[in-house]
């Protein structure tokens, strides 16, 4: 029996829009002059909430340290949570591919860099929530984040897999790094964020997917 364990921005669902629009509510309750747009924009907006944040800092003169970009991100997270699932979208074939998963009796984790409040209103809003009862990591669950190899453990002991067993699946940097610290094997997302933006190109991957449902080729195995 193998374990799946799975990032979700880039991996499950194609959030970049969303993301990109939250930043850029936030610059402007901020008073910032700065703004996402087109591909670049959109490079620094699939990196994450904080990076966004870091980007506007430097855009506008400002000192970055951890207590200002703490209570930034606040800031950008109440405004993503207004439009969380307004343009984020299932990657094609998702839904299917995870159902067969679990009839199969595999198991099914989430280990992802947003923090686990927002990761479970969205995947609850896009109907992928009954996947990850067993296994539900966020960037805030264990108090740290991607890609410190401890959130991944933490997955993997709840999903009481052994590392042998366990393919981790996702498209960045972040992710490949994770999976290498941890020992398991990984799954690189070529249709993700990271391959898309030209951020992450998964060297070290086991396998590169094109799309979901390749998946379930390991799962034939």
């Amino acid at each position: 029996m193998k374990a799946f364990i799975f990032d979700l921005d880039g991996t499950l669902v194609d959030t970049k829009e969303d993301m990109m629009d939250a930043g850029n509510l936030a610059f402007q309750q901020l008073e910032w002059q700065v703004r996402l747009e087109g591909f670049s924009g959109l490079q620094v907006a699939v990196q994450g909430g904080k990076s966004i944040l870091r980007h506007g800092m430097r855009s506008e003169g400002l000192s970055i340290n951890d207590t200002t970009l703490k209570d930034l991100y606040k800031i950008y997270l109440q405004n993503y949570d207004k439009i969380i699932d307004r343009k984020s979208k299932i990657y094609e074939g998702v839904f299917d591919t995870l159902k067969q998963l679990s009839d199969k009796k595999h198991k099914i984790g989430l280990c992802t860099n947003k923090p686990e409040k927002q990761a479970r209103n969205l995947l609850q809003k896009l109907g992928l929530i009954e996947f990850f009862q067993r296994c539900f990591i966020g960037s805030d669950t264990i108090g740290v984040a991607k890609p410190n190899p401890k959130p991944l453990f933490k997955a993997i002991n709840n999903l009481e897999a052994s590392l042998k067993d366990v393919f981790f699946v996702g498209d960045t940097n972040t992710d490949e790094q994770t999976a290498n610290a941890a020992g398991v094997n990984f799954v690189f997302c070529k249709y993700g964020h990271g391959n898309l933006y030209k951020i992450a190109k998964g060297e070290s991957a086991i396998i590169r997917i094109n799309k979901f449902e390749e998946l379930l080729i390991i799962n034939a195995d």
